[in-house]
């Protein structure tokens, strides 16, 4: 790989790792946007891989409630490993420019969503009809675009999850996803002696990101942080449509 294109895909780790660090979530999204613009969006996912399973594992286990959320939320889960199967096989045979599109516009649609302060309401009631569908959207959209668990989050958020719950409820569907996107990538060839080492070197950038997020998040007003994010976020998603259009 071209050394810039790796100085490149490190920089996009790192401030996936920032966002993360600050957040809670979000490295996926963050890293993927950014790389897709120096780098095939088919080649960029597989990178995710293992930045995603080693930041999570810990978030995961964290908070003393995964057996408890795990046995809550089981069927989104299974359904979540289903689309992501379905997707990473649309991975390598939808034309790319129609994948751009779909990561553009879910960038720019998450990015408006957290500047315009809009939150939805559900009530737990919905949880055995809602949760295996956002389950499975979300596997769509990790296996075709890497954009892990957008749907996920934004379902958590209208269940009014406190954050500390909704922090390990987003690590362990990170965990369990990023694991299935791993076998799904292995078996397309996306995953391959090739991506598997710099994904691998991924996490050192992806956690010095994590460390600094950290820091920003002691030292740097969080609600200032999130509104020049999702600005950020919003530009790069629409550059991603015009790149997927012309």
């Amino acid at each position: 790989m071209d050394p810039f294109v790796l100085a490149a895909v490190a920089a996009a780790f790192f401030c996936g790792g920032l966002v993360k660090g600050v957040l809670g979530m979000g490295l996926p999204l963050t890293s993927i946007a950014l790389m897709t613009t120096v780098l095939d969006l088919r080649l960029a996912v597989p990178l995710l891989v293992v930045p995603i399973l080693a930041t999570n594992a810990m978030q995961a286990f964290r908070g003393g409630r995964f057996q408890e959320l795990v046995r809550g939320y089981w069927l989104m889960l299974v359904t979540a490993t289903v689309g992501v199967w379905a997707g990473a096989a649309m991975l390598y045979r939808i034309e790319l420019s129609y994948l751009l599109i779909t990561l553009g516009i879910v960038v720019a649609a998450y990015s408006l969503i957290n500047l315009s302060a809009l939150r939805l309401s559900v009530s737990e009631n919905s949880t055995p009809v809602l949760s295996p569908i956002v389950g499975f959207l979300s596997g769509i959209l990790a296996g075709t675009t890497g954009s892990i668990g957008i749907p996920v989050a934004i379902y958590f958020q209208a269940l009014g999850m406190a954050k500390d719950v909704f922090v390990q409820a987003v690590g362990v569907q990170f965990l369990f996803t990023g694991s299935s996107m791993a076998m799904a990538l292995v078996y397309e060839g996306g995953l391959n002696a090739e991506t598997l080492p710099i994904s691998t070197l991924a996490m050192i950038p992806a956690f010095l990101g994590m460390t600094a997020g950290k820091w920003v998040r002691d030292n740097v007003s969080e609600d200032r942080f999130r509104t020049w994010l999702w600005v950020l976020m919003m530009v790069i998603g629409l550059n991603l449509v015009r790149k997927g259009l012309f």
